[in-house]
């Protein structure tokens, strides 16, 4: 570096820091006046803060510059028209504020708070969102974040012509964590998003809760998905990592798995649900320590499902542990560890808690208390051991089924 450029150089420093000085300092807290709140972010600059106070204000609003638009008890109101909030510029924030009233056109993507692709980095937080079309949707968007936002569909309307809470379309690097979304059409909607991190939300009444479509990479983990159709419905995705997410009380499925590779789903549990758990046409993935109780059918298997790997999960108390469709035999476990089923009726003579005869489902067992319920008093019985026996020797009466060769005997606390 010559002499002369360090003077160049160091006047150049001196401007730029300058410059953002004064940008911060220009920085101000702006109250939303009597002209409304489109009015109050014309007047504002970058880093700025707009506050919306109490009072409703029937405007569609575009966020253009990188501020915090906040809520101060203030209520922005779409009445019933088109898109209410418009987020166009990178790191802008909308936090605290009420919003309410979309239309509801479908097609258009009527939406209550909708981010546009150049708004990167966007912010989306504690905010309360009422009678929405789609409720927040993201489109085309990198490193936006939706955080602690409350967010109510349209119950007036017929499911099939709501949208959804949260829409996420063909983004990456996303934060959607500890929303809770009711009455929409799907709570959660990732569609084609990639390395993001959906977790920690709840979703009440609603046709899926959480809803996956050809996307990769992403975290689901410590969402609540309960009193839906459909509790958590992952299709046509790649390296996933589903852990500790509860679905309960849905009519059809807690967790449905179709068409997805190399994913690690451990530790979820269903509940009171049609179905536990539904894997189809799924394979190399793997299925680790979840929990299926109290279901109509714990488990639903297809045979299209290959090469995965099943072993520590529970079985408890379903009506139907196991429901399969295939033309062979499926073998599931790991080489000394298994899955618990508690209508195992296996014994350990060694006692190292895997049983010694492999654990068969839709044997005569299980389709005898299927369709007799009544039966279930009679699971430790001598005849119904010796009934078990018996099929073991009569090939021609098996149909192809899921082996457990390694039964857990003892449920882990």
């Amino acid at each position: 570096m010559t002499p002369l450029a360090r003077p160049a150089l160091a006047a150049i420093g001196l401007l730029m820091c300058s410059g953002l000085a004064a940008t911060v300092a220009r920085a101000e807290v702006r109250t939303v006046g009597a002209d409304g709140i489109q009015a109050a972010i014309a007047r504002s600059v970058a880093g700025d803060v707009v506050e919306v106070p109490p009072g409703t204000y029937r405007e569609h609003v575009v966020l253009d510059r990188a501020i915090t638009l906040r809520g101060r008890g203030g209520t922005l109101d779409g009445e019933g028209r088109g898109t209410v909030l418009r987020v166009t510029a990178a790191h802008a924030r909308v936090e605290g504020l009420a919003v309410r009233g979309s239309g509801v056109d479908i097609v258009e993507s009527d939406s209550c708070i909708y981010v546009e692709p150049e708004a990167k980095g966007a912010v989306v937080e504690h905010n309360d969102l009422t009678a929405c079309e789609y409720g927040i949707w993201i489109h085309r968007t990198q490193d936006a974040r939706v955080a602690y936002n409350h967010v109510r569909g349209r119950p007036d309307l017929r499911p099939a012509d709501r949208g959804n809470g949260i829409q996420l379309f063909d983004s990456s690097h996303l934060s959607v964590v500890h929303n809770l979304v009711e009455d929409a059409r799907d709570g959660v909607y990732v569609s084609v998003t990639n390395d993001s991190d959906i977790s920690y939300n709840r979703t009440n009444h609603l046709r899926y809760g959480i809803h996956y479509m050809f996307s990769l990479r992403n975290t689901l983990r410590g969402n609540e998905s309960s009193d839906n159709l459909g509790g958590i419905a992952l299709m046509s995705s790649r390296e996933l990592v589903v852990e500790d997410n509860r679905a309960d009380r849905n009519r059809r499925f807690g967790l449905l798995f179709r068409d997805g590779q190399a994913c690690i789903v451990r530790r979820n549990h269903a509940s009171g649900n049609g179905q536990g758990m539904f894997f189809y046409g799924s394979t190399e993935n793997q299925y680790i320590d979840n929990e299926a109780t109290g279901n109509d059918i714990g488990i639903r298997l297809w045979g299209s499902s290959q090469g995965d790997r099943v072993v520590g999960n529970r079985f408890v108390g379903n009506r139907q542990q196991v429901f399969y469709i295939g033309t062979h035999d499926l073998t599931i476990g790991a080489a000394g560890r298994g899955n618990y089923w508690s209508d195992y009726l296996g014994w350990d003579q060694d006692g190292d808690g895997v049983g010694e005869t492999p654990y068969r489902v839709d044997s005569l067992t299980v389709v005898l208390v299927h369709h007799y319920p009544g039966a279930v008093l009679l699971l430790r019985s001598p005849i119904l051991e010796l009934l078990s026996h018996l099929e073991e020797q009569m090939p021609v009466l098996r149909v192809p089924t899921v082996i457990d060769p390694w039964p857990v005997v003892r449920r882990a606390a």
